[in-house]
C-alpha cells in the first residue's frame, strides 16, 4: 500500500485500530515525534482517545548516521543493538558519546514542545504508540522499553509500514503490532509514501495545541 501523507496513514491505522475497541478512560495515543506524531494525532482524534507525545532519538552509527545502532528518549535507560555495533566495530566512546548527546537533544526538544510524560500519564493505561513507520526497530524497542519502565498496562505499536524482519524483532516487546503494510523489499519509510516532507518542532508544537 502507498499512502498518500501521514495523514492517509492515519486514518488507515485508525480503522484498523477501532477494532481493537479501545476505552477512552483506559487508552492514551502516544506519537513518536517527529512523523509519528502527525499520524497518531488523526487516530486520536478519529477515536477520540487522549493524545500525547514521546521524543525519542535515534542513535546512528559512524559515517552513517541514518543506520540506527540504538536510540534514546527523554527519559528512560537507552537501547543499542549490541550485534550491530560489534559488527560495525562501533567504539564504545562512540556510543556513549552519542547516548549523551541524543538525550541531551531528546530533553531539550521536549522541553521545547512542553512535552511531560510520567509515570502517573501511563500508569495502568493501555498505550498505543504510534510512528510513520520502521525501519530497524529501535525507536520501537526504546519507546516500549521506556513505557514499560512507567508501568503502562499493555503496549499496541501502531505502524502503517514495516519490513517483516522488523515486526519479528520486536514482537517481543509489544503486547500487540497493528501494520497493514508488511514488506520483504524494504528500503526506506518514504518510499511507501507520496508525499513524505520532514515535520519540523513547529509543526508538533501546532498539532499539540489543537484540542483532541
Amino acid at each position: 500500500m502507498i499512502y498518500e501523507n501521514r495523514e492517509d496513514a492515519g486514518f488507515v491505522l485508525a480503522t484498523e485500530l477501532r477494532k481493537l475497541k479501545l476505552f477512552p478512560k483506559r487508552t492514551i495515543v502516544v506519537g513518536i515525534a517527529r512523523g509519528g506524531v502527525v499520524v497518531a494525532k488523526v487516530i486520536a482524534d478519529i477515536l477520540k482517545l487522549p493524545f500525547f507525545v514521546l521524543v525519542i532519538k535515534k542513535i546512528g552509527a559512524p559515517y552513517n548516521t541514518e543506520l540506527a545502532i540504538g536510540a534514546v528518549g527523554s527519559v528512560g535507560k537507552p537501547v543499542l543493538d549490541k550485534e550491530l555495533v560489534k559488527e560495525l566495530g562501533v567504539e564504545a566512546d562512540y556510543v556513549r558519546n552519542q547516548v549523551s548527546k541524543m538525550r541531551l537533544e531528546a530533553k531539550a526538544r521536549g522541553k521545547y514542545l512542553g512535552i511531560k510524560i510520567t509515570r502517573d500519564t501511563v500508569l495502568g493505561k493501555n498505550i498505543v504508540v504510534v510512528d510513520d513507520g520502521l525501519a530497524t526497530g529501535q525507536t520501537a524497542k526504546a519507546a516500549a522499553l521506556i513505557l514499560k519502565s512507567l508501568k503502562a498496562k499493555k503496549l499496541v505499536l501502531a505502524v502503517p509500514v514495516s519490513a517483516y524482519s522488523t515486526l519479528e524483532f520486536l514482537e517481543k516487546y509489544w503486547d500487540r503490532i497493528v501494520c497493514p503494510t508488511k514488506v520483504t523489499d524494504f528500503m526506506a519509510v518514504g518510499q511507501f509514501y507520496r508525499d513524505f516532507g520532514p515535520v519540523t518542532d513547529e509543526e508538533v508544537k501546532k498539532l499539540l495545541t489543537i484540542d483532541n
